[in-house]
């Protein structure tokens, strides 16, 4: 069962372990660091993080 995914900027495909970003409309997935980059960059992108509870005790 293979699914061939693509890039969400140059729609490459995104291989095995794509890039993610997270936003609370959708998950984006791109072939590269530098595509994701500039997507969010382009659409004024903010990443929404994702629930950790290991860091909620953490001090700066």
């Amino acid at each position: 069962m293979s699914e061939n995914r693509a890039c969400d900027l140059c729609s490459l495909d995104v291989g095995v372990k794509p890039f993610v970003l997270n936003t609370p409309e959708k998950q984006y997935q791109f072939c590269c660091e530098g595509c994701q980059g500039i997507y969010q960059m382009l659409h004024d992108i903010k990443e929404t993080p994702v629930q950790n509870n290991q860091n909620a005790d953490k001090k700066s």
